[in-house]
């Protein structure tokens, strides 16, 4: 278990420098990544307030009727 500990914390600082390497020799790839990142989570988020919101009408609208 501890040999799985450590291998998994070196991939961890492994990943991260590689990062920090890949992002510093090409910026423009990253920031683009990110927002186009930004925008399919915003976008998530509207469709799921949108789906939510429309569930929850369809509840209250059926409990008035009654």
């Amino acid at each position: 278990m501890l040999k799985g500990l450590g291998i998994l914390l070196g991939g961890i600082f492994v990943g991260a420098v590689g990062a920090e390497i890949f992002r510093k020799e090409y910026p423009d790839v990253l920031d683009k990544l990110q927002s186009k990142t930004r925008e399919l989570a915003s976008g998530v988020k509207a469709a799921f307030k949108k789906g939510y919101d429309s569930a929850t009408g369809a509840k209250k609208s059926a409990r008035s009727a009654t």
